[in-house]
């Protein structure tokens, strides 16, 4: 199973192909706001899928409706659908309320997924997410990191040799004229009898066929061209025109000097130049006072673009054919007229502009006059000749195909404004470019292609598309649909070089490609081998397309050998044979041929490989000297390196003398090759003049000894292909030195390892592996030869080299190598596993244990800890990591090279994290390339043994809740009013109700002036409803665990609480700091008796939760929200308390039948009774300004109607309108105190006004108050946001939308579907996936700020509540 997420709107975006194995069930997983409006849809071309239902009987028929809108913008244009069916699928509800897809892929090659919004009402199309596209392949087929596949020139072929290889890839096979790449006849047959012959050849091969297919050009002699006009000329494009009549000026040219004066006598420019005459002034008006005037632009700042600036880029929006004709360059001034509208500009402004473009277009022409003359004249000096770009068919003219250096590889160079044929930039191929257009335009190319490539997947196990960024893409999926259709188990490969990863990306997805073919032509060393080859098989989650990596395609040249050395090609094939790659090579690569095979001019034939074992006697032998230390010279100067070194020796009784050359790419050694026949010879080096032995070379006392024996070897490269006998599970590699790669294969146990050790090239040195040695399987090095070969005169010759697999140029001591060797070397080895890494297997069989493993997960950030590329933790805990382990595609990861290229994180987890000391301790120790696999690997381990320990859930979200849930309860509970607030979420919903209780007696104990202190360090009472939180906290207690015992241990403390609000209570905090001023330290509440709320505050403190006080220069002491008066939230937790002290003094729980009040008692009932009966009159809005005569309004302040006021009474009149949330949290703590017809439209008016699609949370105030800002800040100038003064008046607080969400349930009840309620959390469930965690709050629409507390209690807390409402609602309407 694949599981995929969608973002909101539907678009799946993945940074990488996705390649599924057949028979895979992908999930796609979708939750979203938008299913408040909207259906989801997901449309997809896989068929034979589950169906939304339909009426009984009805035959299953495929959906066609929205084939137009899911080939997208570009390709609806083109009517040739890319697929044939479309078929919607119905979703399922997941247990979090998540729309769930479900897909069977048992449909092979490229695959289609999109989502679409379809209206309640019309079933219109809202909107679309972004198309995916993803590939099914059935690796049971062809395993293609089992195969080396071999390009074949088959005009080449005199012999078919098949001989050492699995696959093959031929060049086309048509009828061609002078390249096998000018096709003629794409329908024909060469080299075969015909299509039969070609059948029965492949069958009985038992070998897998590529087969180039050629589709954006053809050979210039093709007779079917004068058929049909699908070619680029005059007509077709006519900005060619300027290009083709360069092509006739250049037929004059007959010498060197001709080519400029011919150029310049075209006068290109006239071709880019406005006839201002022609164009029609009558519409335009003379004046126009709207318009600014030509005085205007006397403007001295020189930073602004001037007014004629931006009337001439205007202008140019209206201009068009450019390169037409001369003087042919039109200006649509009617177009410009008709929308501009009322803001005209006068003919004198439209002509200076267009003189000031006649003059810029003017310099440009004259640009490409000058590359023109420049590039015909670099093309004169090399060919003798000027290039041309066009050629005359019977019935028209056409263009050449080619490339265009360092240009966008999607760019169409023929249509392009940048005029490339004008120009003469285009390296030119002599093939004619062919032109598609749309299906009408050209039915017959597209007809003849779609029979070729067709047939070619009839014969063929796989295609590879030549050039293939050159042909449109819409017509390459066009005509891969339907080569699939004829080969289902159609492979296909193509060539992308030049094209940006993203781009990579697209062709690959949009085309359904296996994989992209890539060389290591141009790595000259270990490290860009090791760059090119290495993979990320350890990270599971990717499944990437293989890519088809050659050593050297057949395009290329200079070939390796001569470019790099026949020994260098030895290694390179050595290091891409044992990689986790697809593999391929070009005919005579392994023979050493060391020049460029054409295409178009070698008429030779291949000569027989020769893949036998030969026996060797005499053979030239390379000698190495290895140049260490400066030589000291007469006048006792140290000379950096030697002028000449030469080597006798007494195989010629010590006459002749022998010079070494220099290796340019590894200066310090210097070689030489001997022929010697077998036996024992001494020599000795002379360096500058003086006779030296080699130390590290076999010697006694006087020479340096070499003992010369009979040796086996191969002569073809084919043999070390073949070496290679089963996959390993995990390959790694690594460079060691700029000329020594090291490939270590094993598999999951790393009981068999076995180390390829490649020197590119001579070299010495000592080696220390990881494990000891057991012993060596293999070993082989070059012996240059450099013989041609005797073949016959039609046969391409060759120079031999062997490859001597008897001399060892090592030995081997424990786990050390040493490496002497004066060639390129390979050596296979045996060794014992790495005991640490044993030690780590059987770590990751175990769950992990940990005391403190929660705080392991989500420790808070300790130190600044920023990983180079991905960026900062947000956590010192695990999770902190889990964010960028979850994003790694590639080992070219930043995460991946931090943890290669040094220990820093690992030391930063080992000094705040105790209990991985034991494991990261083992990790540390471990090699460079097992590093950052064992990192990952035991990290994501640790993480699943504490998540399986806490949660029994598989979904992400509910995981994620539980986890977090369960962390806060080791919460050091400080805060009153936090702790309270959250005390059902993190405390009884968790069964820790036993240390609620004692948190609850804690703070009772503490009780003064009839308030609960808010602050524990320091003891303050600096707020208003803690004390009703914590009541609110026992009814939970009660609620669940029944346990009544302790409303008669805390009854006298309730009893106080309420009955000195009713008394009243004013007192001055003790506690000073600079930011609160005087006033603000008073507490002063009081019982409103015209309404029974509790009324209190002033206008300079804040004793709700709101309580940012102003800390800046400008704002200081002033509270952002001060609230004083009576707060709608305040008055609902009154009522919810009032109504629990009842019920219990009803059951007998609680001996207090009320609270005195002026001599006389008021019971329980008769308090929550008058707040009810006040409360709307108080608080509401009404829609009707006609109904403001019966509550309690004033005009002049309302800003919103049909809402709930946030505060009653407010000293600040204006504060009261204001839409706030507060009320969601009134609604869920006592939806009897609102009207339900007026409650359900204010919940509406929340969510339009204070919730955004991204939204994390509610906005804590209206956008339309003057207050409101949507950024928290810290520096800044003004009042209302500095020092953070904006928190609660526009950040978004995330805890709110649980009260949003309750309060929904209140209202609505059984009417909120599952699905509906996960909706609204749809952003949290996409933050928790990426950041385990929850802020406190977010500026506008969910944008993260820096300021946030990275993990909240109160945002877990009341999203669990919320979460535990509606099961609750759910088990009721299920009974």
């Amino acid at each position: 199973m694949y599981t995929i997420y969608t973002s909101q709107n539907g678009s799946i975006a993945l940074n990488n192909c996705l390649t599924l194995q057949y028979d895979t069930l992908l999930r796609i997983i979708l939750c979203s706001r938008n299913i408040f409006s909207f259906t989801p849809v997901l449309i997809t071309n896989i068929q034979y899928a589950t169906r939304s239902p339909s009426k009984k009987g009805s035959p299953k028929k495929p959906q066609k409706g929205y084939k137009k809108i899911l080939r997208g913008e570009e390709e609806g244009q083109l009517p040739m659908p890319y697929y044939s069916i479309y078929e919607s699928h119905r979703w399922n509800i997941s247990n979090d309320g998540d729309y769930v897809f479900e897909i069977k892929c048992k449909q092979l090659g490229p695959c289609f997924l999109r989502i679409i919004w379809l209206a309640f009402d019309d079933r219109k199309i809202h909107e679309m997410g972004q198309a995916f596209n993803f590939l099914v392949w059935n690796p049971m087929m062809f395993n293609l990191k089992d195969l080396t596949i071999q390009t074949v020139l088959p005009n080449l072929v005199k012999q078919w040799d098949l001989n050492g290889f699995q696959a093959f890839h031929l060049c086309p096979i048509q009828e061609v004229s002078h390249s096998l790449y000018a096709i003629k006849d794409h329908l024909s047959i060469k080299y075969f009898q015909d299509f039969e012959d070609l059948h029965n050849f492949i069958q009985s091969s038992k070998k897998i066929f590529f087969i180039d297919v050629v589709l954006n050009h053809t050979s210039k002699e093709s007779e079917w061209l004068n058929e049909e006009e699908c070619v680029y000329n005059e007509r077709t494009v006519p900005q060619l025109t300027s290009a083709l009549e360069l092509d006739f000026a250049l037929r004059q040219v007959k010498e060197y000097e001709d080519i400029e004066k011919v150029i310049k006598s075209l006068k290109i420019e006239e071709y880019f130049q406005i006839d201002m005459q022609k164009i029609d002034w009558t519409d335009c008006q003379l004046e126009n006072s709207i318009t600014n005037s030509d005085e205007d632009d006397e403007d001295d700042n020189i930073f602004l673009e001037s007014n004629s600036e931006k009337n001439i880029k205007l202008m140019e929006q209206y201009l068009k054919n450019f390169g037409v004709s001369r003087y042919g360059v039109t200006f649509e001034l009617k177009r410009l007229l008709q929308e501009l509208g009322n803001h005209q500009l006068t003919i004198s402004q439209i002509k200076k502009a267009l003189k000031c473009i006649n003059e810029k277009q003017f310099k440009r022409a004259k640009q490409y006059e000058a590359e023109s003359i420049a590039n015909n004249q670099t093309h004169y000096k090399k060919y003798g000749c000027v290039q041309k770009y066009f050629y005359k068919l019977k019935n028209w003219y056409a263009a050449y195909n080619g490339y265009v250096d360092n240009i966008d590889p999607e760019e169409d160079f023929v249509t392009s404004q940048n005029f490339h044929y004008l120009r003469h930039t285009i390296n030119k191929w002599n093939v004619i470019k062919l032109r598609y257009g749309s299906k009408r335009d050209t039915p017959l190319l597209l007809n003849r292609m779609k029979e070729y490539i067709c047939q070619m997947a009839r014969y063929f196990h796989g295609i590879r598309l030549d050039n293939c960024h050159g042909t449109p893409l819409a017509v390459s999926q066009y005509l891969l649909k339907h080569a699939r259709i004829e080969n289902p188990k159609l492979m296909v490969f193509a060539e992308l070089f030049g094209c940006s990863y993203q781009q990579q990306i697209k062709y690959m997805s949009k085309l359904g490609l296996n994989g992209q073919v890539d060389e290591l032509f141009y790595c000259r060393n270990a490290p860009s081998i090791v760059h090119k080859l290495q993979n990320c098989s350890f990270i599971q989650q990717i499944q990437a397309p293989q890519k088809l990596i050659y050593d050297q395609t057949h395009d290329n040249q200079p070939p390796i050998v001569q470019s790099q050395g026949p020994g260098y090609l030895m290694s390179l094939v050595t290091a891409l044979s044992f990689s986790n790659q697809f593999k391929g090579t070009t005919k005579l690569v392994d023979e050493f041929y060391d020049q460029h095979i054409s295409c178009v001019y070698e008429k030779k034939f291949y000569p027989q490989s020769n893949l036998k074992l030969l026996d060797l006697h005499q053979r030239l032998i390379t000698f190495m000297w290895k140049h260490n230390t400066p030589i000291k010279c007469d006048s006792n100067h140290d000379v950096a390196s030697p002028s000449v070194v030469k080597l006798k020796g007494s195989f010629d009784n010590w006459e002749k003398e022998y010079f070494l050359t220099n290796d340019k790419q590894n200066p310090k050694y210097y070689t030489c090759q001997i022929e010697l026949a077998p036996g024992v010879y001494e020599y000795k080096y002379i360096i500058d003049d003086i006779w030296m032995i080699d130390e590290n070379q076999q010697h006694n006392q006087m020479n340096n000894i070499i003992e010369i024996r009979p040796i086996q070897a191969y002569k073809s490269l084919t043999f070390i292909r073949q070496l290679v006998q089963d996959q390993s599970q995990y390959t790694y590699m690594e460079s060691i030195h700029e000329q020594i790669l090291i490939i270590t294969r094993c598999q999951e146990d790393h009981l068999n390892n076995q180390i390829i050790v490649i020197c590119l090239r001579p070299i010495i040195r000592k080696i220390k592996l990881y494990s000891k040695i057991i012993n060596i399987q293999y070993h082989y090095s070059l012996q240059f030869c450099g013989k041609e070969t005797d073949n016959q005169e039609n046969e391409i010759k060759v120079k031999e080299h062997f490859i001597d697999i008897t001399t060892q140029y090592a030995t081997i001591n424990d786990n050390i190598l040493s490496i002497n060797t004066p060639t390129s070397y390979v050596i296979i080895l045996q060794c014992e596993p790495l005991e640490i890494i044993q030690e780590l297997n059987q770590f990751l069989l175990i769950p992990f244990q940990c005391n403190d493993d929660l705080n392991l997960l989500y420790q808070p950030l300790i130190n600044h800890y920023e990983v180079p590329g991905c960026g900062q933790l947000q956590y010192t805990g695990l999770y902190g990591l889990m964010r960028f382990i979850n994003k790694i595609e590639t080992l070219k990861d930043p995460f991946i090279k931090h943890i290669k290229e040094g220990d820093w994180l690992i030391e930063y987890l080992l000094e705040h994290h105790t209990c991985l000391v034991p494991i990261l301790t083992k990790i540390k120790l471990l090699p460079t390339i097992y590093k950052s696999h064992y990192f990952i690997k035991c990290i994501k381990h640790i993480v699943q043994s504490i998540e399986d320990k806490y949660t029994q859930h598989r979904e992400c979200f509910f995981k994620q809740i539980d986890i977090l849930s369960t962390y806060f309860t080791l919460h050091d509970f400080n805060k009153g009013r936090e702790t309270f607030m959250s005390f059902k979420g993190i405390l009884i919903l968790t069964n820790k109700a036993i240390e609620g209780k004692a948190l609850i007696f804690k703070y009772g104990n503490l009780l003064q002036h009839g308030l609960i202190p808010n602050s524990l360090k320091p003891l303050r009472y600096n707020t208003r409803d803690t004390c009703f939180w914590w009541i609110k906290a026992i009814r939970d207690y009660v609620t669940y665990t029944e346990d009544f015992s302790i409303i008669n241990q805390l009854q006298e403390q309730i009893q106080s609480i309420f009955q000195s609000h009713a008394n009243g209570i004013k007192f001055k905090e003790i506690y000073v700091n600079d930011e609160t001023e005087k006033e603000g330290l008073v507490v002063e509440l009081n019982l409103d008796s015209e309404t029974g709320f509790i009324m209190g505050g002033n206008y300079k403190n804040c004793l709700t939760w709101m309580d940012k006080m102003g800390s800046g220069n400008l704002n200081r002491g002033y509270p952002a929200a001060s609230r004083d008066g009576a707060p709608i939230e305040c008055t609902a937790l009154l009522k919810a308390c009032l109504d629990f002290i009842g019920k219990m003094h009803q059951l007998n729980k609680y001996t207090y039948p009320g609270i005195k009040l002026m001599n006389r008692m008021v019971t329980w009932r008769a308090w929550s009774d008058f707040i009810c009966q006040h409360f709307e009159k108080s608080y509401y809005i009404p829609l009707d300004p006609a109904y403001y005569n019966e509550y309690q309004i004033v005009e002049k302040y309302v800003r919103r109607k049909g809402i709930y006021k946030d505060i009653f009474k407010c000293s600040k009149p204006r504060s009261e309108y204001q839409l706030r949330p507060n009320s969601c949290i009134a609604i869920a703590l006592a939806p009897e105190l609102f009207q339900k017809n007026h409650v359900i439209h204010h919940l509406a008016l929340i969510e339009s006004n204070l919730m955004n699609l991204n939204s994390l949370g509610l906005s804590t105030l209206d956008s339309i108050a003057s207050e409101y800002s949507g950024k928290y800040v810290q520096l800044t100038d003004r009042f209302n946001a500095q020092n953070g003064f904006s928190i609660h008046n526009g950040s978004e607080f995330v805890f709110l939308l649980g009260y949003y969400l309750k309060a929904l349930l209140k209202i609505h009840k059984q009417d909120i579907k599952k699905e509906i309620f996960y909706a609204y959390l749809a952003p949290i469930k996409q933050h928790l996936k990426e950041f385990y965690s929850l802020p406190d709050f977010t500026d506008y629409n969910g944008q993260l700020s820096e300021f946030a507390q990275k993990s909240s209690i109160l945002s877990i807390a009341l999203l669990k509540e919320a979460i535990f409402d509606l099961e609750e609602f759910s088990q009721k309407n299920f009974k």
